[in-house]
């Protein structure tokens, strides 16, 4: 079952700075923005070259191909899940579509 909390917890995030949501950059997507909010320490700097980097909360580089997985795994969601939500041309919208829908009650029959 999906982490229907930190699915909101993003969204809503999202939602609410609209400006730093960048479907194009990992740690601005959802999947960055996952990291960010549900990881404490994790942060984006920017060195002298005006690359922004994401390092954990130990200092060390995040790399662009761990950040889906962990995301995946912080939301609790599967590999035809997280590539739906975390395609490059969402647009919010398309987000708060896939979180509801992600994020709906099952009731067994």
């Amino acid at each position: 079952m999906a982490n229907n909390e930190l699915l909101r917890k993003v969204l809503r995030h999202i939602e609410n700075n609209p400006d730093e949501y960048d479907p194009v950059r990992w740690h601005r997507d959802f999947a960055g923005w996952t990291l960010r909010l549900a990881m404490p320490g994790v942060e984006v700097r920017t060195d002298s070259c005006d690359i922004e980097t994401m390092f954990d909360a130990e200092g060390n580089r995040v790399w662009i191909a761990d950040i889906g997985p962990w995301a995946s795994e912080l939301l609790r969601i599967d590999a035809a899940q997280s590539l739906r939500l975390f395609c490059a041309a969402n647009r919010v919208q398309d987000l708060a579509a896939l979180v509801a829908e992600f994020t709906a009650e099952r009731i067994s029959a």
